[in-house]
């Protein structure tokens, strides 16, 4: 194939995915928010069906019916037991946190924490294991992301599915719970593009408009500015140190332009456990106490729909609170038919949570320190996250910052900034767009061990970079990592490293035995991703001839990281590819073995293959219930939207184009068929099928449709006969100009010598006789209907006998033929020649064909094709239908 055929075809292959829009997801504890990358469509956030910018992250059942955002939130005062919110702060754990903040609370065995869901819909199949333990939260942020989906997939005018998104995750978080939300993300066909840091987004958003002063990283000249995103959201508290500085370099010595590119780096990252939720439940435990001490009445505790609505009642007093001094609080019904009113004030609040409120700067001091920065280092304090509003928050923050308060800023906004700033990550992505230079560099958080002892990638390691073990090849290889992060003071977690990842490289004896070269090793290839996930590249034999005198893993780990020779180790699965080496014998023996290795992951596992197949399975059962639910919904409202037009377009109030042309039998068909349709809707409409319903509809349609034609018909026709007309004058025009070429052709042939000889007609004979064929009879058939039609239209009732769509094929026809013959390249001269057995003309002389003799249509029965006379009497004027 050629190379330029290749490039085609790969260019073909790749369009749709560099084309495809790209969904930014910033999925919060509370809240989530969207925002979609797409040619057409514009850059902003995407709304909930209630046009809310913000969707709760809650998804919810009442009975058989699935709901999300608020509609899921508001039905969690009449279903607590099928409402599920703070799916977040579950994923990837194994233990449940000591907060009472789900009304129907999940369980965990120690190896996996699900959700109950009592009285199941039945047609999830296959069925859930048991109403106690049915959803895990894995499964139930997938249920999420495909609502997220699907509002992002109703905007624009072009719909088309949305695989690819780019999701922000909390910086803190460990292997385990990334590798939860990727789960999520498999189960629902998405492919992850990237996962960057919460406030990392806000940095993007924040660095969208805004210079940074230049800063050249290899020799260390010019400087960086240094700002803290200080994130506050629901149930966590993070303060991300970044830098951000700017570099300018030329492509080429020639090159005129700098390319200037904006950089930034995560140097620390700081979090406590502590956010708006602690707030919400403070306020609960204010008004439950406050409850029983008025009403004197017990059990309130116990009861779900009674706490759910104490539990709606604190996040309305908490947004009061936050801008006043005092809130009134109404609850009717809220226990034993018991009203509950009171008033609570900021005050009592804060004094409640008094104990906890110096962890809201903890994660500041805790970043500051993990960046090696302090506080006069930092240009500015940005808040982002709508707890940050709060003046408890906001005073913990100032008792940190003391004298540099004025460093606070508020210029992002502190909701959308981070998945606006995702999305512009994702444009950048998709090369779609023209967008500012910006590289952006992450850093874990916490050391990734091996066997328990050497660290492997230390703490703020730069996510993407790959480390080479050199190993002793002496039998199969095992080995372990782990992730060590340190748990802040308001965490409940396990301490100590976590097991997340081991590997074992096999069969490394066999491979040897076809191993001839000195001092074999194994180099063994470990990956640390951008999207913060650990995983073993490559495992290979090689050669070491100089061998490191200290052996396992803590040899490997003495100089061997990083190398750039190492990292460039990448080898094939088939070890015949590599390089060879010369035996004595003349045969060659390979210098270089693709080993095999398997994975395993440890602590909390991802889902196996067989749980996402089922996971998958009951989801895609539930999307086709609600699949079928809707397209009934949308037949049973078109048949009643369809039945009211009806009736109103045969109303006796005014004339209507229906009654105007249709016949009184007609008439009278479709108001007894509205009738009885209507009384069927009434009695058996709500058990109806979606097939039944359509068949009604269809039934309508059938009688409505012969008088809908004749309207049709004649609203378009003047129109049509208008540019029928037109086709007919254009073509007869064309004929009689090729008519005369082709008569001067034929005269010039007859005088033409071998010596001189004549160019031949452009238009054969037989060409120019079908066109006049058919001038002719598109002449005769528009003047022998022409009189019946102006007739018929004194009586809108009687179907048309010249047609629409008849006068547009015959004119389509017409223009075709016209375009073909003056398209039709000019015939060349042929050449002078002197041979007395050459023929004395190329163009013959006979003008006889198929149509009788060559064309006679003259010019004044071409200019009267449209006005012939049907009759004796005066010529009909089409123009008058």
């Amino acid at each position: 194939m050629r190379p330029q055929h290749l490039l085609s075809l790969l260019l073909l292959l790749l369009a749709p995915a560099i084309q495809a829009a790209i969904l930014a997801i910033d999925y919060g504890a509370e809240f989530t928010k969207l925002s979609l990358i797409k040619p057409g469509v514009p850059f902003d956030v995407v709304l909930d069906k209630d046009s809310k910018r913000k969707i709760s992250s809650v998804v919810g059942w009442k009975r058989d019916e699935r709901v999300f955002g608020a509609e899921a939130k508001m039905s969690a005062t009449r279903f607590p037991d099928t409402h599920y919110p703070y799916v977040k702060p579950l994923l990837g754990k194994t233990t449940l946190p000591p907060l009472s903040i789900w009304p129907n609370a999940p369980s965990s065995d120690g190896e996996s924490i699900v959700f109950p869901h009592p009285s199941a819909p039945s047609y999830i199949s296959p069925a859930l294991p048991s109403p106690e333990a049915a959803w895990t939260p894995t499964a139930l942020l997938a249920q999420q992301l495909s609502y997220y989906r699907h509002l992002a997939e109703s905007l624009g005018t072009k719909k088309e599915s949305i695989n690819q998104v780019v999701v922000t995750v909390p910086a803190w978080w460990n292997h385990a719970q990334r590798r939860a939300y990727r789960d999520a993300l498999e189960l629902q066909g998405m492919s992850c593009l990237a996962m960057i840091g919460e406030g990392t987004g806000v940095a993007l958003n924040y660095a969208m408009t805004r210079t940074f002063p230049d800063y050249n990283p290899a020799t260390g000249a010019g400087e960086k500015e240094y700002h803290v995103i200080y994130d506050s959201g629901a149930l966590s508290t993070t303060a991300t140190v970044l830098a951000f500085y700017q570099t300018s370099e030329y492509l080429t010595p020639k090159s005129k332009t700098p390319i200037n590119t904006t950089h930034i780096e995560t140097l620390g990252t700081g979090w406590e456990n502590v956010g708006g939720v602690l707030l919400d439940v403070a306020i609960q435990d204010i008004l439950v106490e406050d409850f029983i001490k008025k009403s004197g009445k017990t059990g309130i505790e116990a009861d779900k729909k009674a706490l759910a609505k104490v539990a709606k009642e604190a996040t309305r007093v908490k947004h009061i609170l936050s801008a006043n001094y005092e809130a009134n609080t109404a609850i009717e019904s809220l226990f034993d038919d018991t009203d509950y009113r009171s008033q609570i004030s900021r005050a009592s609040l804060e004094e409640a949570l008094a104990s906890t409120e110096s962890l809201f700067s903890k994660p500041l001091t805790s970043a500051l320190s993990a960046a090696g920065l302090s506080l006069s280092d930092i240009n500015s304090f940005v808040l982002f996250g709508g707890n940050t509003r709060v003046p408890l928050v906001q005073t913990s923050l100032k008792s940190v910052l003391g004298n540099l308060e004025d460093r606070i800023a508020q210029n992002v906004n502190t909701d959308e900034a981070a998945v606006l700033g995702a999305a512009y990550y994702g444009a950048a992505l998709s090369k779609q767009f023209k967008m500012k230079n910006i590289e952006v560099k992450e850093s874990s958080v916490g050391d990734i061990i091996i066997n328990g002892g050497d660290v492997l990638f230390p703490e703020g390691t730069v996510l993407g970079e790959k480390k080479v073990l050199t190993l002793p090849a002496e039998g199969d290889i095992n080995l372990e990592f782990s992730q060590s992060i340190a748990h802040p003071e308001s965490s409940h977690g396990t301490s100590g490293p976590q097991p997340i990842l081991s590997v074992q490289v096999y069969d490394i004896e066999k491979a040897l035995k076809d191993f001839t070269a000195p001092s074999p090793v194994v180099n063994l290839t470990i990956r640390f991703d951008p999207k913060g996930h650990l995983s073993a590249a490559n495992a290979v034999l090689v050669s070491n001839v100089t061998e490191s005198k200290d052996g396992g893993v803590a040899g490997a780990l003495k100089g061997l990281f990083g190398g750039k020779e190492d990292d460039k180790q990448q080898v094939e699965e088939v070890a015949s590819e590599g390089e060879k080496e010369e035996k004595k014998d003349g045969k060659k023996a390979p210098t270089k073995v693709a080993l095999k290795f398997r994975e395993k992951h440890l602590g909390v596992k991802p889902l196996s293959g067989e749980e996402k197949r089922t996971t998958n399975a009951r989801l895609n059962s539930i999307a086709a219930f609600e699949s079928a639910k809707a397209s009934r919904e949308e037949a049973l409202n078109s048949l009643e939207s369809y039945i009211y037009a009806l009736q109103n377009h045969l109303s006796d109030y005014e004339p209507t184009a229906l009654k105007d042309f249709s016949t009184p039998a007609e008439q009278t068909a479709i108001k007894d068929l509205v009738a009885k349709t209507f009384e069927w809707l009434n009695d058996v409409g709500d058990q109806a099928t979606e097939r039944e319903l359509r068949t009604k509809y269809t039934a309508l349609e059938i009688l409505e449709r012969p008088p809908v034609f004749r309207y049709n018909e004649y609203t378009a026709r003047d129109g049509a006969v208008a540019d029928f007309q037109k086709a007919m004058r254009l073509a007869a025009s064309f004929f009689i100009e090729a008519k005369g070429n082709w008569t001067e052709a034929i005269e010039a042939a007859r005088n033409a010598t071998p010596e001189d000889p004549a160019t031949p007609p452009k238009y054969t004979k037989e060409e120019l006789g079908a066109l006049d064929d058919m001038l002719r009879e598109y002449t005769k058939w528009i003047d022998e209907l022409m009189p019946e039609q102006l007739k018929l239209d004194e009586d809108k009732t009687k179907d048309p006998v010249i047609k629409v769509r008849e006068l547009e094929e015959k004119g389509k026809n017409l223009q075709a033929t016209v375009m073909r013959l003056t398209n039709k390249k000019n015939p060349r001269k042929p050449k002078p020649t002197t041979s007395s057995s050459s023929a004395s003309s190329s163009v013959t002389l006979d003008t006889q064909t198929d149509h009788g003799p060559s064309p006679t249509l003259s010019e004044k029965e071409a200019e009267s094709t449209t006005e012939s006379k049907p009759t004796d009497k005066e010529p009909l004027v089409h123009d008058d239908l």
